[in-house]
């Protein structure tokens, strides 16, 4: 019986190994160093310079003042492009817009993403902020008040996988265990929103609030970032839950029917 040769390993394409690199986010909470996109994309420290460099002069990637990298706009931009993701973003900024005006402070747009948050959205009160909750960041749900807005409107098997993984401190204050994040969702299911102090930093916290689809399903949040010595959050609450209800309000209506000139110009003008 002849004997059959082993297999020769595949060398990856160029692609692929992007995709790789870009796939190495997905397992580093939002931001990577060039020794940890190297290994969780299984690269050479010398391809993931390059790569990072080639992407990174392409808007793929942003680094930080840290020196550490995150997925750019670009990324999230195609990746919403055919989503509804996109949909939700135009439907909803305009209140957005108007919440970060009348509050002054950071107000971000999230959804979940597996384990995490992912901030489609955010409208920072300075411009050189760096933290976790701007355009494709990450954080775990736990961690957040949006993240706990979601869970709160999870699945209830969504909630027991969740609670079985262990739960990164990053403060005296953060949710660490399965009986506080149980309680703090029961929380937010009675009252209607959550309210995260120092759960990141002791300096500040963050109130969110559910916004409704068409559908009548919670599959994304609003949320603020208030400074603890100056602002009352239980104030701050109301006016994150009228946002989220106008921009349930604004994802629930049907678009206007076209009228009928302008179907027969765009017919006319496609060749149709």
């Amino acid at each position: 019986m002849d004997e059959i040769p082993e297999a020769t390993p595949t060398k990856r394409t160029a692609a692929a190994r992007v995709l790789a690199l870009l796939g190495a986010f997905s397992r580093g909470g939002g931001t990577l160093n060039l020794s940890e996109i190297s290994r969780y994309a299984d690269l050479s420290l010398t391809t993931t310079h390059r790569l990072v460099k080639e992407v990174l002069d392409w808007g793929g990637l942003e680094q930080d003042c840290d020196g550490r990298y995150r997925l750019g706009r670009k990324i999230l931009d195609l990746a919403s492009a055919s989503t509804d993701a996109l949909r939700l973003r135009e439907k909803v900024l305009p209140h957005l817009v108007d919440l970060h005006r009348y509050t002054g402070l950071t107000v971000h747009l999230a959804a979940r993403d597996g384990k995490d948050v992912v901030y489609l959205e955010a409208l920072r009160a300075h411009p050189n902020y760096t933290g976790e909750n701007k355009i494709g960041g990450r954080m775990r749900l736990h961690a957040t008040a949006t993240g706990l807005v979601l869970l709160a409107h999870s699945a209830a098997d969504v909630v027991d996988e969740y609670v079985r993984e262990p739960m990164k401190v990053y403060t005296p204050k953060t949710i660490g265990d399965e009986q506080t994040l149980r309680q703090n969702i029961n929380i937010v299911r009675r009252q209607g929103f959550a309210i995260g102090s120092q759960f990141v930093t002791m300096r500040a916290g963050s109130i969110a609030a559910p916004i409704v689809n068409a559908e009548g399903v919670v599959d994304a949040a609003v949320g603020v970032v208030y400074i603890l010595d100056e602002h009352e959050p239980n104030r701050l609450a109301d006016h994150v839950r009228a946002a989220a209800n106008r921009m349930s309000r604004a994802l629930a209506e049907k678009p206007a029917p076209l009228d009928p000139r302008t179907i027969a110009f765009n017919r006319r003008h496609a060749g149709l």
